[in-house]
This record gives C-alpha cells, sequence and structure tokens, in this order.
C-alpha cells in the first residue's frame, strides 16, 4: 500500500505524509552521495590498477559530477523548503534523479566484470543494497536506483560465464534483488503508517489543546458572568458576599479595618417609570462608570442589584477613605446624565458602617450601613450618612422585628383593631377599617408600617394579609350577631403583594371557611398602585370578580388620573387626612375636597375621609358634600371587644340626638 493509497481524504493529510517521505529521504541521501562517491573512487582505482584503462576515470569523473550536482540540487531544495511546499514534486526529481545515478552505475558491470567480475558484483550489490535502506520511506526512489544497478550486474554474470554455478549465482543474486525491493515497498507501507498514526496522535493532541483552550476560555467567561454585573461591568453580589466573608476571616485574626459604603440612586424608580428601561440602564451605566472610576486600587465596587450600589474598602485609614470616596461620589452622581437628547437629573444617598467598631460579622456590618442608608434617605436625599451609636437602637429594633414577626403570626402574638366608618349625615356605622397592631415585650408598641415593611422583607406578605382578614371574618360575624349585617370591614394591602400571591384566593378561602360574603370585605390599596394599571388590573379583576369591594387608599396625593380610576373599576376613594385635618380654617384644603367630591360622584364612587378629629371639620366636610367619615371625632381603632360597647354607646347618643 503506498501514500497515494493510505492517504486519507484529507488533502491536507496527503501533503503532510507526503513531506515526511521528502524529508525522511534528503535526510539520508547526503549520507548516500557520499558513500557512492567514495566505493566508485575505491572501485575505479581497483579496476585502474588492474587495466589501467582511460575508460574507467571517465566513469568515474561522470559518477562523481552527477553526484555533486545532486547534492547541489538536494541543497537547494532543503533550502527553499520545497520538500513542505511541493513535495510530490521533490519526490518525483528524488525518483528520476535516483534512475539516472542507477543508469551511471550500469558500465561497471557491462565493461569491467572481465576484469575484476567477482568484486565489481560485490560493489553493484553493495551499492544497491545501501541505497535501497537510505530510501526506505519511498520505494520509488530506491528501486528506480536500485532496478538499473542490479539489471547490470545480472546480465554481466550471464554474460560472462554459461556454468551452472554461475546460473546459480545470478538465480541467488536475482533472489536478492527481488527481497531487496519487497523489503523497500514494506518499508514504504510501514513508514505510512507510523506517519498516518504520528499525524493523527498529533491532531488529536492539537484538538485536545484547542479543546482545553475553548473549555478554559469558556470557563473563564462563565466565571466573569458569575461574577460580573452584566449591565454595568461590576463585579455582582456573589463577590460581595465572598469579599465580606473573606474581610471578616482574616480580619478576625488580624482585626483588620473594613469599611462599608452601600449606595442608592435617589427617585431611580420614577426614571423607569417616567422614562422606560432603556433610560434606567443608562443613568445605572453612567453611575457604575463614575463610581468605579473614583474608587483606588484595592477598593471593590459592586452592584448589589436594582439601583443599589455598594463598594468595599479594607485596611488602614478605612474609614476615612470611604468618607471622602461618598463626598466625592455624591458630587459626581449629581452630574446629570445625556439620553435622547436630554438630561436626566440623578443623585446618590449613601450610608456607610465600620468593622470593626460598628459590627463584629458581614451581615452585621450590612445591617449597619443598610440602616445610615436608609436615615440618609429619609434627611432629605444626596445626603451621607454614617451609622453610629444613635442608630445602634433602631437597628435592634429592625432585628427584633424580623426575628420575632414570624412566631407572633404563628402564635397570634398581633392584635386587630378596628375603626368605624360614619355617615356624617346621619351618624349611622358604615363599616370598620381593620389596622394591624403588635405590642412586642421586649420593645414596646411597633408602628403598622414597620410591621408591613418586615413582612415583605421576610416574605411573609400572605401571612400577614391572612392574618389581619382572619380577624376581619370573624369581626363580621361578631357584627352581624350585634344586629349589623349591612356593615363592611376593610383590610389593607401593599400593591407590591400582588407579585407574590393571588389576594383573591387567599380572601376568597377565609371568606367561604366563614361563610361570609365577599362584598363584606373591602380590599384598601394605597394610592401609588394605580400609578401602574397593567401590574394591579390582573389582581383586581380577581378579586372584583369574587365579588369584594375595592377602594384606593390614600386618594388625592398625586398619584391618580381618571382614566385609571374609571378602568381599574374602584368602589370606593379614601382622603388622605392631610387634606382633612384642619379643614375649616383652610379655604386652599377645601377647594380640594369640594374637587375630590365632584371627581368621586362624576365616577360613581363613594368618597371616605380619613382623620377627622373636630366637630367643626365634620360640619365642613359635611358642607362640602362628604358623606362617610373615620376619625377620633367618632372613635379610635378598637379591638374586637371593645367594639361592641363603643356600638351600643354610639347608638345611645344617636337616639338622644334624633
Amino acid at each position: 500500500m503506498d501514500a497515494q493509497s493510505a492517504r486519507p481524504e484529507d488533502h491536507d493529510h496527503y501533503a503532510r505524509l507526503r513531506a515526511a517521505q521528502a524529508e525522511s529521504v534528503l535526510g539520508n541521501i547526503a549520507l548516500t552521495l557520499a558513500s557512492n562517491i567514495f566505493v566508485a573512487l575505491t572501485t575505479a582505482g581497483i579496476i585502474w590498477s588492474s587495466t589501467n584503462g582511460a575508460s574507467i576515470l571517465s566513469w568515474l569523473a561522470f559518477v562523481i559530477s552527477l553526484s555533486a550536482a545532486r547534492f547541489m540540487v538536494l541543497e537547494r531544495i532543503m533550502r527553499l523548503g520545497l520538500h513542505q511546499t511541493r513535495p510530490d514534486a521533490v519526490l518525483k526529481f528524488l525518483t528520476v534523479a535516483a534512475l539516472v545515478s542507477g543508469v551511471s552505475w550500469t558500465p561497471l558491470p557491462l565493461l569491467f566484470a572481465a576484469s575484476d567480475g567477482d568484486y565489481i558484483v560485490f560493489v553493484m550489490a553493495g551499492t544497491a543494497t545501501g541505497a535501497i535502506i537510505q530510501s526506505l520511506p519511498y520505494w520509488r526512489s530506491a528501486i528506480a536506483f536500485g532496478a538499473p544497478v542490479m539489471g547490470a550486474t545480472l546480465l554481466s554474470m550471464l554474460i560472462e560465464s554459461s556454468t551452472v554455478s554461475n546460473y546459480l549465482l545470478a538465480l541467488n543474486v536475482a533472489l536478492l534483488t527481488l527481497m531487496l525491493f519487497r523489503a523497500s515497498v514494506l518499508s514504504e507501507r510501514a513508514f505510512v503508517r507510523s506517519q498516518n498514526v504520528a499525524m493523527r496522535t498529533t491532531q488529536l493532541a492539537q484538538s485536545l489543546a484547542v479543546a482545553n483552550t475553548e473549555i478554559n476560555e469558556s470557563s473563564h467567561r462563565l466565571e466573569r458572568l458569575a461574577n460580573t454585573d452584566v449591565l454595568t461591568g461590576l463585579a455582582n453580589r456573589a463577590v460581595f458576599n465572598r469579599r465580606m466573608e473573606a474581610l471578616f476571616y482574616q480580619g478576625g485574626r488580624e482585626r483588620r479595618e473594613i469599611a462599608l459604603l452601600l449606595i442608592d440612586l435617589d427617585k431611580f424608580k420614577t426614571i423607569n417609570d417616567t422614562r422606560g428601561h432603556h433610560a434606567g440602564d443608562t443613568v445605572l451605566k453612567a453611575a457604575a462608570t463614575r463610581l468605579a472610576a473614583l474608587c483606588a486600587s484595592g477598593d471593590l465596587p459592586i452592584r448589589l442589584g436594582g439601583d443599589e450600589f455598594a463598594v468595599i474598602l479594607s485596611g488602614r485609614s478605612a474609614a476615612a477613605r470611604a468618607d471622602d470616596l461618598a463626598r466625592r461620589f455624591i458630587d459626581a452622581a449629581a452630574e446629570p446624565v445625556s439620553f435622547g437628547g436630554t438630561e436626566i437629573p440623578i443623585g446618590a444617598s449613601i450610608g456607610i458602617a465600620c468593622a470593626p467598631d460598628h459590627a463584629a460579622d458581614e451581615d452585621e456590618l450590612y445591617a449597619c450601613a443598610d440602616l445610615a442608608l436608609y436615615c440618609a434617605k429619609i434627611e432629605g436625599r444626596r445626603r451621607l450618612k454614617l451609622f453610629d451609636s444613635g442608630l445602634k437602637g433602631q437597628l435592634d429594633y429592625q432585628r427584633a422585628i424580623d426575628r420575632d414577626l414570624g412566631a407572633a403570626l404563628a402564635q397570634g402574638g398581633l392584635d386587630v383593631h378596628f375603626q368605624p366608618q360614619i355617615d356624617m349625615t346621619c351618624g349611622r356605622v358604615t363599616g370598620f377599617e381593620a389596622l394591624v397592631r403588635w405590642w412586642h415585650p421586649d420593645i414596646g408598641a411597633i408602628s403598622p408600617p414597620d410591621i408591613v415593611s418586615a413582612a415583605t422583607k421576610l416574605q411573609l406578605s400572605e401571612r400577614l394579609t391572612a392574618y389581619v382578614a382572619e380577624c376581619a371574618c370573624r369581626f363580621i360575624r361578631t357584627l352581624d350577631r350585634a344586629g349589623h349585617a349591612d356593615a363592611i370591614v376593610s383590610v389593607n394591602m401593599s400593591p407590591s403583594e400582588f407579585d407574590l400571591y393571588s389576594p383573591a384566593l387567599t380572601l376568597g378561602e377565609l371568606a367561604r371557611r366563614h361563610g361570609i360574603n365577599p362584598n363584606r370585605i373591602e380590599v384598601e390599596i394605597t394610592e401609588e398602585a394605580i400609578l401602574d394599571p397593567q401590574k394591579v388590573e390582573a389582581a383586581f379583576f380577581e378579586l372584583r370578580r369574587a365579588g369584594f369591594r375595592l377602594a384606593v387608599d390614600d386618594f388625592g396625593m398625586g398619584h391618580s388620573s381618571l382614566a385609571h380610576l374609571i378602568s381599574l373599576k374602584i368602589d370606593r376613594l379614601k382622603v388622605d387626612r392631610h387634606f382633612v385635618t384642619g379643614i375649616s380654617a383652610s379655604a386652599h384644603n377645601q377647594a380640594l375636597v369640594a374637587a375630590l367630591v365632584s371627581v368621586s360622584r362624576s365616577l360613581d364612587m363613594e368618597l371616605v375621609v380619613e382623620g377627622v378629629e373636630t366637630t367643626a371639620d365634620a360640619e365642613t366636610l359635611r358642607a362640602l358634600g362628604c358623606r362617610i367619615g373615620q376619625g377620633w371625632l367618632y372613635g379610635k381603632a378598637m379591638p374586637e371587644a371593645e367594639v361592641l360597647t363603643w356600638l351600643n354607646r354610639h347608638h345611645s347618643r344617636a337616639r338622644a340626638v334624633a
């Protein structure tokens, strides 16, 4: 099997195989030529001494000239690298040159065998054998040289003598020649096989190397994706967690100073809502670029998510460096961001906490910085707040809420009070609002907003809503037994809960279990919920279909549009106490409430005014057309047990007035 038949379909593989054959033959041919010249010299010398003929000198000159010419051509082939670029042409040349060289040796046995026959046979056989052995990777060039040499030798042996012994000797030489030629063919096949194996092994090694490189690159890409925020290019929360854990582990042994900045972009949600998420992304990338530019080597800027960023600093003077970085970033963040040919004003609020002064572990440090950030935003935004001992009590307060809220819900530790709603035209009780209360055994009264905030953070919103609604259902049954089967009870919900569970399913299950008509329960949602009607529309539809009433709380604070109110089919509007308290002395608030009354009538929605605390305010509200009122003038929020006493007292007063 030769190279042509063994080559794969891959042309490159075949070319590499031919190049290997050419290179191997070329590597041996210099020695072959030198040996030929030496043998030619010695042979010519022996024949010259015997015959003293000039023809042998002519032959010697021709052989040496031919070998020298072949050597020069071969040296040029090697220097130009033709055996690599044009291996087929080189192999053909080597074959032709070997044939010419072999033919050049044929006069030796034919012309001089008579004088030194045995010696010449020996020389010719040895020369042919040596040439064949030196050209094993490519049998054509080996046989091209050996065939003329051995053919001339056999012919001279047959011509020289016709004895049986001479014929037998010629036969042996012929067999030797055939064996040499066969060995040459087999050697080329073995060479081809070994080269195929070597090249396939090399290709496999190269493929493995390429695959390994690709795997490493993929691993690096995945590592970058796992550790990098895609939008901003900053480190992400996973890196934040690892760095904090590592720093506190080291700091525990070295007492290393660590500072944490938590950063929020001011009013970022408004930018997203009014200008779109593309504008929001532009702002986030600009803020990240500015933050990274201000950080020193060794500082770690991070995007934690949304519009929340962080920077971790460690080492000497970390607190002072954090303060300086925070002040410079507040100034840098105040520069507007260009978007769509306009300028978007932005700002940043920052909270800072340091270890070991403020915290002993990473969770505590984050909580301290988060509380400082919260205070900075409350104080007016674009502020810097450093955690201090004055905030420690507030942090303990929040931790106590987070720690115990779940148990309080499970064990009935929260109370639900009910504040009455009165028809101000006749004094009739129309309903109650359910308000959650919690008296913590260690820290005292917990404000309802803090309860709701903690429930959202701890993913307890559904349990909290179900807890309040459960109490509301039991209270409705109490009202029924007391003869107030027409009174409704309002339950407050946050619009953020709509993304966490189905209020209609939760409330519907409770109403069925207690045998309550869903129309007796009103769901109050703060007015900000209808800023994005698409977000709440599905939940509102399910609540209406289940039979629950819908109310918008804090109406008039600037979020609503009439189109949204109409599309969402709200039953009642609750006017924020900001417009009600002291309305008897405020012509401005009177005008606003009168406008709200007109809006509610136009939309066929009932209006409820909150914060009614004085008789003068109540009279003014009645004059403006308000019918339902809620406030301390009529009754505070009371436990269920006190409501019945209040109802009896209220009815007695109403009858006395009538």
